[in-house]
């Protein structure tokens, strides 16, 4: 447990009604309250702030999926206090970017440094925060710490926020939660609070993917090295991203539903993307993992031709993330050699898409047009509302990252202490 630092909220409320109780510690995770605790409530249920857990459809994570649009509404009025981080940058003179989390934020950070990449002239990369505390190098250049994380509690990050401040980087965070420890240890923050009651991170996600692309936006027209036109479709398409997502939500929730029950037998699932999709694959095999149990690899195209090929079966399903662009070509290449090894083939693809969905045994279509840059919005959701169904088939509670099994419970605990997450 960390003494040194503020507890996140839930900790410190758990330790509150528990005073003068026997401390959890590295070798004794649980004591018998925090047991009795664990029992009534799961453990995520906690840190999410929820005071029950529910046991059928809809579960809470359902209605934390369907609320995103709204949410990432919200984020478009968040221009202001973006642009704050923005102007510190430009203050500290800043040439190099580095972006850290861990889990999903980990994967949000790699995408936030591939989009700065490419509509900055900053130099950026995306590394998982106890790598940065532990291995990564300083650079020559002027360079700051932008870290994510939901909670704003995780020990890795908040670890990464120390050794910056050390070494006098100037660090700014994006969290959804008001008074987590991670606030004081930044320049600047933005806190963007979503209510999400389950375990999984759902709308934490896409509400911070948003604000990434709005951060290289407006740096990108900064510095000039976007046009004004392509400023203004970049802004065009950004704005229109919940109505795409809400239409996608009233289109395919049936369907991803019924995909679901054809998919719950299978032994695995192999996602592929390549350029910014690398990190749909990534953070979709998490979400399915998370709420359904089922095994899930996430591959570039690149990478699946020559990895995955002995992997493949009748019950393993390949699933290309193919919006139109660079990795199109490549990403059919994948699904024919699925087909050819008698695999199945689903095709996430553009409203339209007929070379892929020709080689699929089913597809699921996202709304067109919309960039393949911006694709990872939408692909996260599609991938959580899948996960969501597959837990469901699969009798598992997708709620709960399954600490609703005490066993899991002590899992998480041996490897986060209390207040370490």
């Amino acid at each position: 447990m960390t003494s040194a630092r503020r507890l996140p909220k839930w900790a410190q409320e758990l330790l509150d009604r528990h005073p003068g109780a026997e401390l959890p510690t590295p070798e004794r995770p649980i004591p018998e309250w925090l047991e009795q605790e664990l029992q009534r409530i799961p453990l995520w249920s906690l840190i999410r702030g929820s005071d029950r857990a529910r046991t059928e459809h809809p579960y809470f994570i359902y209605e934390d999926i369907h609320r995103q649009p709204e949410l990432l509404e919200g984020v478009l009025r968040l221009s202001d206090q973006l642009s704050r981080i923005v102007s510190a940058l430009d203050a500290h003179q800043i040439e190099h970017v580095v972006f850290a989390g861990c889990g999903s934020s980990f994967f949000n950070s790699c995408l936030g440094a591939f989009v700065f990449r490419q509509w900055t002239d900053l130099s950026a990369e995306g590394i998982e925060a106890l790598e940065f505390v532990h291995y990564w190098r300083p650079y020559p250049r002027r360079t700051a710490l932008i870290l994510q994380s939901a909670t704003g509690g995780s020990v890795e990050v908040l670890e990464a926020a120390e050794r910056a401040r050390r070494e006098g980087i100037p660090v700014f965070g994006l969290t959804n939660t008001p008074n987590s420890p991670l606030i004081d240890l930044c320049d600047e923050v933005v806190i963007y609070p979503t209510g999400q009651r389950c375990g999984p991170d759902i709308s934490v996600i896409t509400t911070r993917l948003l604000m990434l692309y709005m951060l290289a936006l407006d740096l990108g027209k900064r510095h000039r090295t976007l046009d004004n036109h392509q400023c203004l479709e970049l802004e065009r398409a950004l704005f229109s991203i919940p109505a795409l997502a809400q239409r996608f939500l009233n289109e395919q929730d049936s369907h991803l539903s019924e995909l679901a029950g054809i998919l719950q037998h299978q032994r695995a699932l192999l996602l592929i993307g390549g350029g910014p999709n690398w990190f749909s694959a990534r953070e979709g095999a998490l979400k399915v993992e998370e709420e359904s149990c089922m095994l899930c690899k996430a591959y570039r195209p690149g990478e699946y031709v020559h990895d995955a090929i002995a992997l493949l079966d009748r019950d393993v399903t390949t699933i290309p993330i193919a919006p139109p662009g660079k990795s199109y070509p490549r990403l059919y290449d994948c699904a024919r050699t699925a087909k050819a090894a008698r695999s199945p083939v689903i095709g996430v693809v553009a409203e339209g898409d007929e070379r892929i969905a020709a080689v699929s045994d089913a597809i699921i279509p996202l709304p067109s047009p919309l960039p393949e840059m911006l694709w990872p919005i939408l692909t996260t959701i599609l991938f959580q509302l899948l996960g969501y169904y597959l837990g469901i088939q699969r009798g598992y509670n997708p709620d709960t990252l399954r600490t609703d099994d005490f066993d899991h419970a002590r899992a998480w605990l041996t490897a986060f202490p209390l207040g370490t997450h």
